[in-house]
């Protein structure tokens, strides 16, 4: 049997692959996932310890490749609503006024959206505008789901504090 670094790393594709796809939800990046996850193992192997095993080292690798991808694919998102809300004066039964108002508030909450600190922003992202639900965020941030409804509840609250704020009223605790 080969021992080299490739084929120890070869014989755990399968299971990398179930854990993107399990992340991500999509056959295509799960698989683009996968080999960014074994170039990372092969171009890193004299970082392995040995402290845990191969297994685990190639799924948090797994892990981290596929919560880079759907950061990636989340700001990709976000640029395309941004985009999308800026014709907002076309939207149906909308006079110039309310299109106004409704862009500019679009445009506040992408704003506060994007000032929150990292581990509020990402975990409120995850699970509030992508759509996943707490453990797959804790499965994707590789963080106990405690951890994450924590910090969702944090970024509502600066959210809804800082919305106030902005609209002169005192936010409700």
């Amino acid at each position: 049997m080969d021992d080299s670094p490739a084929n120890q790393i070869s014989l755990h594709v399968p299971r990398m692959y179930r854990v993107a796809y399990r992340l991500l939800a999509d056959a295509d990046k799960a698989h683009d996932v996968v080999q960014e996850a074994c170039l990372k193992a092969l171009t890193n192997v004299d970082g392995f310890d040995g402290r845990a095993t191969i297994a685990t080292w190639l799924h948090r690798i797994t892990v981290n490749c596929a919560k880079e991808a759907m950061r990636r694919d989340s700001r990709k998102e976000h640029a395309h609503r941004r985009l999308q809300s800026q014709p907002a004066n076309q939207v149906p039964g909308l006079c110039p006024a309310e299109a106004a108002e409704t862009k500019e508030l679009t445009d506040l909450a992408w704003t506060l959206l994007d000032k929150l600190p990292e581990d509020c922003r990402s975990a409120f992202a995850l699970t509030q505008i992508d759509g996943y639900s707490y453990d797959e965020t804790s499965a994707i941030e590789g963080l106990p789901r405690g951890t994450i409804a924590s910090r969702v509840f944090r970024a509502k609250k600066i959210l809804l504090e800082q919305m106030n704020a902005h609209m002169g009223r005192r936010a409700n605790p």
